[in-house]
Order: C-alpha cells, then structure tokens, then sequence
C-alpha cells in the first residue's frame, strides 16, 4: 500500500505528505515499511498473537511529536489508543488510531452490545484535545450503526464528518472503519 502511495499507483493522488492509521498491525511490519522511508511511527502494543506484538499505529512521512498511549476503559480485551500531534502547513494537528471493542459477552450486555464502545470513546474523548483540529481513524466497530451513542459523541466531538460513510468494510454491509 505505501509503496502505492508513493510511487502514484494507488487510486489516489500522489501527495507530498503521507499520513497512516494502521490497527492489528505487527511492529516489525510497522517498522520493515517506516525504516527505509525514515517516516515517523507512533506504536502502541495491545496484545500479542501468534508470537508478535500487534497493536494500533500511526505511520506518518512528517514528524510525529507529542507521542503517547491512551489507555481505554477495558471491556474484553486490552485496548489503547496511538495519539501524536503533527504539523502540516504550518497547521498542529492531532491524530489517533484506535480500536474498539467489537464484542462483550452476554452478561455484560449482549454480544454486540454498544456500552463497551460507548465507554471507550468517552475515554478517548476525555483524553484527546477538546478543542482544535484533529484526525481520529479506526476500527470503530459500530455493529449497531449511526444511532449507536460511541458514534454521536464522536460526531459531536468531530463536527465536519460526514453523516455516515456509505461504503461497507464488513461482509458488504456493515461499516466498521471511520476516519474522522
């Protein structure tokens, strides 16, 4: 993908900057793609699989500062966020990568509950800027949808995103990844 991205294969422009939310991703893939381009990585291990330590990250062709670990409220898993800041035109910005939970188990709500979600973004929102421009992109995994209150606090917080994106990123019909 990045190599894409650079070298004007992807279905979108070529650019000058680079900017990448990565969730489930292994360190030493983070790191094989960020060494050669000496892009800057934000990595925050979440748990590990197979052996590897995957967790959320931001890959970043401009220096990323401010780097921290934003821990959630833990539902079934571990989970945390990967938050920096960056500049861009002479603009600060702040950027997230996260993951929420996509499951709970039937005492605490239902399967597809929206309370561990909902708790996770409150906690994410109470440790990101509360005001100023920002990107926040993930793995949402919003089963129930728009009306799901994880969501709305996110709308609410990130006023300029659209509505609902149209495009499914699960089984064609369930739309579980947002940038924001």
């Amino acid at each position: 993908l990045v190599a894409d991205l650079v070298e004007g294969r992807a279905l979108i422009p070529r650019a000058d900057a680079y900017l990448i939310l990565l969730q489930e991703v292994a360190a030493e893939e983070l790191d094989a793609v960020a060494q050669p381009r000496r892009w800057s990585t934000c990595f925050v291990p979440v748990r590990g699989v197979e052996g590897r330590v995957r967790g959320n990250a931001i890959l970043s062709s401009h220096p990323l500062r401010d780097q921290r670990i934003v821990p959630l409220p833990r539902a079934r898993q571990t989970r945390a966020a990967a938050a920096a800041r960056i500049d861009v035109s002479g603009q600060q910005l702040f950027v997230a990568s996260v993951h929420l939970e996509n499951r709970v188990s039937w005492w605490k709500g239902g399967l597809f509950s929206d309370s561990a979600r909902r708790h996770q973004v409150e906690g994410l929102l109470r440790a990101l800027p509360a005001d100023g421009p920002g990107i926040l992109g993930g793995d949402l995994n919003l089963w129930l949808g728009p009306g799901e209150p994880g969501w709305q606090a996110l709308t609410r917080r990130f006023t300029d995103t659209p509505i609902w994106p149209r495009l499914p990123t699960f089984r064609d019909r369930l739309v579980l990844d947002h940038l924001l």
